[in-house]
């Protein structure tokens, strides 16, 4: 089937997101993400070659906030990801009620997981055998393993789930949160997306040819979370109805998917760009070609569905009376091309 004959599904459910979070390597809390001034470059040695180094965005651990969660009992084995993702959560729900939480459903989103832990493991494995091997670091390896402990942190009572994938599965987080508000199954959602970055996923970067010194991408780490919920009380802003995401193969696909959305995308509604540094920020600068163009913040690296937590938050903080409708593409750099639509409520 050729790439501009698929269907174009819509959600119909308007949500609207009550609070947010972020952890990232500009601080903690939303409020970081929007200053006009990059974060500081930090360098990280290949797992394979300790001698070569590359430029790449932390998350600053020496915030004493982050005390509360190495003290925490059910995260005292966790490593960076799981810390990442409960701070961004714990963000969003300040001021909820233990009520409200006993309701309300989680969806988590990676890309790499846990990789600091899984190499650990696997370490112990091929260097002393499967009986050293430790056991107490195994379930850290699991995808759903920061999803658990965030659910058993706050108290979530309603379904909850993980989604792997790139940029794009920021918005098939979104959607599933929306079908569980619009089946009743949650009263409240958590959409929330948590990354680390580790040598071995730089070695892996590398691998793929994307730490070249003439490009400008920084592989990134941190986390972003958004509040959902169907009442208009209390929202910050609305995400409307998108279509689905769109696979692709290769680049010429993506080209042909991005072009035919641009035609049928609302042509006064101005768009904030988001490939930026990445191998697709070409192809984006000729897909706003057609489209007005929203300013973009300072580059804080690219961290798969963080990322794109990241431009959600702060695109919205760009609604204005001026600026009442806002659309976000967020380019799957592996396999997938979506968007949001971002509105004041009301």
């Amino acid at each position: 089937m050729p790439p501009c004959s698929f269907p174009v599904m819509t959600d119909r459910l308007p949500v609207y997101v009550n609070a947010v979070g972020a952890v990232s390597p500009a601080g903690l809390g939303a409020e970081q993400l929007a200053p006009w001034h990059p974060p500081a470059e930090k360098e990280m040695a290949l797992s394979s070659s300790p001698s070569r180094r590359f430029p790449v965005f932390l998350v600053e651990r020496s915030d004493p906030r982050w005390n509360r969660w190495t003290a925490e009992p059910r995260l005292r084995r966790a490593g960076g990801l799981s810390q990442f993702l409960v701070e961004a959560i714990h963000q969003a729900l300040v001021g909820v009620t233990e009520q409200a939480r006993s309701r309300m459903g989680l969806v988590a989103v990676f890309n790499n997981g846990s990789i600091a832990h899984t190499a650990r493991f696997f370490t112990g494995y091929r260097s002393q055998g499967r009986r050293f091997a430790s056991p107490l670091l195994f379930p850290e390896t699991v995808y759903n393993a920061a999803t658990s402990h965030a659910a058993a942190v706050f108290g979530l009572g309603g379904p909850t789930c993980s989604l792997i994938g790139d940029e794009a599965a920021w918005v098939e987080g979104i959607r599933m949160a929306r079908i569980w508000l619009q089946l009743g199954r949650a009263s409240t959602a958590l959409v929330a997306a948590a990354e680390e970055l580790t040598p071995v996923t730089l070695d892996a970067f590398h691998s793929a040819g994307w730490l070249r010194r003439a490009r400008p991408f920084r592989p990134a780490e941190g986390a972003a979370a958004l509040l959902l919920t169907t009442c208009l009380d209390g929202a910050l802003f609305a995400l409307l109805g998108a279509p689905t995401s769109f696979p692709y193969r290769n680049r010429g696909e993506l080209a042909l998917i991005a072009s035919k959305l641009a035609c049928d995308l609302p042509p006064k509604i101005p768009v904030y760009p988001t490939a930026g540094d990445s191998w697709l920020g070409p192809l984006e600068r000729v897909f706003l070609r057609q489209m007005p163009s929203l300013g973009s913040f300072p580059y804080v690296g690219e961290a798969f569905a963080v990322s794109s937590g990241w431009h959600t938050i702060r695109a919205a903080s760009l609604l204005s009376e001026q600026h009442t409708e806002i659309l976000l593409p967020l380019w799957g750099c592996i396999h997938q091309f979506s968007w949001l639509h971002l509105r004041l409520p009301g």
